[in-house]
């Protein structure tokens, strides 16, 4: 009956992606009526069912809203799940970001893989060589291999998902089954740092599989590469390194993290792409910049969501960015010859600054927040209060600002026009920054005790200048500059929500005010002027258990483990 139960899901599976908006990779029909043991040695059928691991990959686009249950943003639909988290009302009952299932579901399906790698045959490609080309059975062969690495990296980014989330969590090698109780009850959690470097050690095995010099006729784009595995051994490091995860047991240290960063900028096979607002575009596939990335087919979605309501067809889902976020940006510092000379914090009590607040800023704010009186798709976007896009228009921005980010500004949803997405999981500007911060808070601004070739300093200068921001001095450089950094490069990427939590700061950050901007509007014409005054939004909850996700009831309620601390 297992067996059936998975043949008859991974064909719901198949189908599901085919149907879908996603255009991940290019799955199969497999028979229904076939055993486990057909399935793993039937070598097309194997590779649909490896790459059938990757759909439970996390959707990026889907889950975009989460970026409001952090000082990023808030949503203008009252529906929105985050709200959830910012009303601190989710528990082991009820939690709007439920991906155990999901993630233990993936883990499953790649040991089901890892298990049955072994009976894939390909003797018949080989039986079936004629001549002295045996180039199909040798692709095979090495195709083979290859799939066991991308599983062994699969399985490590699923379990990083759940060690983020739930801390410490079972790790398994033997396809068990989430939905049966009786298979779990003598299954124990392992303590957070166990589990850290299990997944390290997936990492490693990975890597040692997946080539770093790729060149082969049957890769598919889209699938894993050596860089990705490396992306993420450096990302585990990093978290295990972090205040709240050093606290809570780890023994990573911040030298083990600056070194895994830097194997993959040995790598060199990745640059910073000149334009920071192409990595976001339709066109980002093509990027130096990106390591691993979710491809989307067509849509235009995002756009319908998230573009200000003076277009005809936008439907008020958007995810605003606060005010906390927008002054985060720094304001440039200019000669007589409007040459930069140097960068401040914007402060709301400095009077040049609260005169025209978006002039001068930080390139990346234009690049991710649609801003009062700013041009896009060719209209001038009116936030302040009786605008085009402001209150009290129905579904209007409640903060004053809407997203640019991961838009296609070029679509007219009117006529239905759509492009092409993508999510991205990894980029090199945020191996920078890990290197970064794992380096500083190693060595300091400026040593390199281990001959890598880059300073603290060096690295997160590297990311600033791709943006035109001048660079930061030794003395500039501390934890606050990191986290600003992290924050106002990698916005609504997903890494907020986890950053906050690992720095041990989320008390800070999470449950002070959100912020919004009250815009009023004097005069008319050309010379009209805007008066600007910071209104808090509302209030929100967060407790320092919530560091941590609690283990679904569920969970608990099957394996008898103890729940997390404070839940």
């Amino acid at each position: 009956m297992k067996r059936n139960h998975y043949i008859i899901s991974l064909l719901t599976l198949a189908s599901a992606l085919c149907a879908c908006k996603d255009d991940y990779l290019d799955v199969r029909k497999i028979d229904a009526n076939i055993s486990v043991e057909q399935l793993y040695s039937n070598y097309p059928y194997a590779q649909s069912a490896l790459w059938n691991i990757y759909s439970y990959l996390p959707d990026g686009f889907a889950n975009l809203n989460m970026e409001a249950a952090t000082d990023n943003a808030e949503s203008t639909s009252v529906d929105a799940t985050s709200q959830t988290f910012n009303l601190g009302i989710w528990n082991q009952y009820t939690n709007p970001d439920a991906s155990w299932n999901n993630n233990f579901e993936g883990i499953r399906n790649a040991n089901l893989f890892l298990k049955n790698k072994g009976t894939i045959d390909i003797a018949y490609i080989k039986n079936g060589v004629v001549g002295v080309d045996s180039s199909n059975y040798f692709n095979a062969r090495d195709n083979v291999k290859y799939m066991e690495g991308e599983a062994l990296f699969l399985k490590a980014f699923f379990y990083f998902e759940l060690v983020k989330r739930y801390g410490g969590v079972p790790l398994l090698d033997e396809p068990l089954d989430p939905a049966d109780a009786s298979t779990w009850k003598n299954i124990q959690r392992s303590t957070l740092d166990e589990s850290l470097k299990y997944i390290v050690s997936l990492c490693d095995k990975s890597a040692a599989i997946i080539p770093a010099n790729l060149t082969a006729s049957w890769y598919d784009e889209g699938r894993v590469r050596h860089g990705a595995v490396r992306a993420l051994k450096a990302r585990v490091l990093l978290y295990g390194a972090s205040p709240l995860y050093k606290a809570n047991g780890s023994t990573i240290t911040w030298a083990q993290a600056a070194s895994a960063a830097n194997e993959v900028i040995q790598l060199a096979k990745y640059s910073l792409d000149a334009s920071y607002s192409k990595i976001f575009s339709k066109d980002n596939a093509g990027t130096a910049e990106l390591i691993f990335y979710r491809r989307y087919g067509a849509m235009n979605w995002i756009e319908k969501n998230n573009f200000p309501i003076v277009f005809e067809n936008s439907n008020g889902q958007s995810v605003t960015p606060s005010q906390n976020f927008v002054d985060a940006f720094e304001v440039l510092e200019k000669d007589g010859a409007g040459t930069v000379t140097g960068s401040v914090p914007f402060s709301w009590n400095n009077p040049a600054h609260t005169a025209n607040p978006y002039q001068n800023r930080d390139p990346r704010l234009a690049a991710t927040v649609i801003t009062n009186n700013s041009m896009f798709n060719s209209t001038t976007i009116e936030t302040f209060y009786g605008g085009n896009s402001g209150l009290p228009k129905l579904n209007a921005t409640k903060t004053g600002y809407y997203l640019s980010k991961w838009s296609n500004p070029a679509l007219n949803l009117v006529t239905n026009t759509t492009s092409d997405h993508n999510w991205i999981y990894f980029r090199y500007a945020e191996v920078l920054l890990n290197y970064a911060e794992a380096m500083f808070n190693a060595y300091g601004a400026e040593s390199d005790p281990g001959s890598f070739g880059m300073t603290a300093l060096q690295a997160i200068n590297q990311v600033r200048n791709r943006s035109g921001m001048p660079p930061l001095t030794a003395a500039q450089l501390n934890q606050s500059a990191i986290e600003r950094e992290r924050n106002v490069e990698l916005s609504f990427e997903n890494h907020r929500f986890w950053d906050v939590r690992r720095w041990n700061k989320a008390t800070d950050y999470f449950k002070a005010p959100l912020n919004r901007v009250d815009i009023t509007k004097n005069g008319s014409g050309s010379t009209a002027t805007f008066t600007y005054s910071v209104k808090k939004l509302e209030d929100r909850a967060f407790d320092g258990k919530m560091n941590w996700y609690p283990i679904p009831q569920a969970e608990i309620n099957k394996t008898g483990w103890a729940q997390n601390t404070g839940w």
